[in-house]
């Protein structure tokens, strides 16, 4: 599929997408609302594969930011009907909330790819930029309780409407030149893809061999340390805290907790997208060990971060529940349930977490860059997690908890990985000119 082809199937979706929203809200609570909001998450979806597809070699921090973005979009859209019927209303606004923020700051990186790349003329891509903007601040007022309406989303949604039909008629379209100042020889014509160097479109950056690598290292320690920052948090200082007495004293104390645990829910959504993008870079960075084993580790994460992802509906339930004013014996009903949900849920996707830092573990064992006491305590960290998940499924007195200790193989791979990628860091690489081959959008 062309660029323009696919560019056009995403201006299709877009405008779709649109639709197929505006009128499932407007039918809430009918079964035809539920299938076009379905609907709307499958186009979702597809957008941000088509976007994927059009920027993973020129720009792969965007085009992958871009598509878990989407993803999260897509799947959060679709938990708010559960949440709804489930919950009542608070939970699904707090669900749809959660969807624009990551909407909005998926798309705000890829106005700025787009304009660098001169797919969009810049004053275009600056109207979606401030709109994806507005959406994010929006939602994120929202979140915190501050109602300020649906006036923050309209720039975006114009935004969306016009860029949809742009695609559709244009496609994704590169420039049809390069400007001087990005020519790295002579001529404006970008030199021929080799076996050992694919030709990367637009305004890719020749550089060292080893540049993806470094590139994946730093993404993944990064992610890592955010991630680290932001679970600990929410899961040690909120959720865990809440459960430490019997449902009677966790239902006295949730009504305080409001605050905190819609933040706690933030945090732990965006955990679950870093973990999609830390397992894709850590395939990235090992795939040279083994690419079949590597591969199969990032899906393990990746599947992972789908069941963290169900788990943290459960708290957005409850997160729900305290934002609708939910009394106690609501909170006791449905309430303390979903607290015990998350944590179980959660605890059965650590399974796949560990079988990941086990391949993680093996792939740095056999790779020639990662030492082997790393690669060792990354292992090892992964049987922690297997055991502490298997364990209450054999015995409801499982007496330990080993990751508490062997967790500190992800602690040392995150601070090896950041050390790795600063002593690594490369120059910056030398400029190749953009694609010559069709128009720029603006063109006319």
């Amino acid at each position: 599929m062309s660029l323009r082809v696919a560019g056009r199937w995403a201006g299709a979706f877009f405008l779709s997408a649109f639709v197929a929203y505006g009128v499932g809200s407007a039918l809430a609570g009918r079964p035809a609302g539920a299938a076009l909001v379905l609907a709307n998450s499958v186009l979702v979806a597809a957008i941000g594969a088509l976007v994927f597809r059009a920027l993973r070699r020129p720009h792969p921090g965007v085009a992958w930011g871009y598509l878990v973005a989407r993803g999260a979009e897509a799947f959060l859209l679709t938990a708010g009907l559960v949440l709804r019927a489930r919950y009542g209303d608070g939970a699904a606004d707090l669900a749809y909330q959660l969807a624009m923020m990551s909407l909005g700051l998926g798309s705000l990186p890829l106005c700025l790819a787009l304009a660098r790349r001169r797919w969009l003329p810049r004053w275009f891509a600056g109207w979606g930029a401030a709109g994806y903007a507005l959406l994010a601040a929006g939602a994120a007022a929202e979140l915190a309780g501050v109602g300020i309406g649906v006036a923050p989303a309209a720039p975006g949604g114009l935004f969306e409407i016009a860029f949809g039909l742009l695609l559709l008629v244009r496609g994704f379209a590169p420039a049809t030149a390069a400007s001087p100042a990005t020519v790295a020889g002579p001529t404006a014509a970008a030199p021929p893809a080799t076996a050992a160097e694919p030709a990367a479109t637009g305004a890719a950056m020749a550089g060292p061999d080893d540049s993806r690598a470094h590139r994946a290292a730093l993404a993944a320690g990064a992610g890592l340390l955010l991630m680290a920052v932001l679970a600990g948090w929410a899961n040690f200082g909120v959720v865990q805290p809440l459960l430490a007495g019997d449902a009677a004293a966790t239902v006295a104390r949730l009504p305080a907790q409001r605050p905190a645990l819609t933040l706690a829910v933030v945090a732990l959504f965006a955990v679950a997208c870093l973990d999609v993008l830390v397992g894709w870079a850590l395939r990235a960075f090992l795939d040279h060990a083994q690419p079949t084993v590597a591969l199969l580790a990032a899906w393990c994460r990746t599947g992972y971060a789908v069941v963290l992802a169900g788990a943290v509906v459960h708290l957005t339930g409850v997160a729900g529940l305290l934002r609708d004013g939910a009394g106690a014996d609501r909170l006791r009903a449905d309430g303390y349930p979903g607290l015990t949900g998350f944590q179980q849920v959660w605890s059965l996707g650590l399974l796949l977490f560990g079988v990941h830092l086990l391949l993680v573990g093996w792939l740095a064992w056999r790779s020639d860059t990662v030492p082997t006491w790393v690669a060792a305590l990354v292992a090892v960290a992964g049987a922690g997690y297997l055991a502490d998940s298997a364990g209450p499924l054999v015995t409801a007195d499982y007496p330990v908890q080993v990751a508490g200790v062997t967790f500190v193989g992800e602690v040392v791979l995150l601070g090896w990985l950041l050390v790795h990628a600063a002593r690594h860091r490369r120059p910056p690489a030398r400029p190749v000119a953009p694609d010559a081959d069709v128009r720029p959008l603006a063109a006319t």
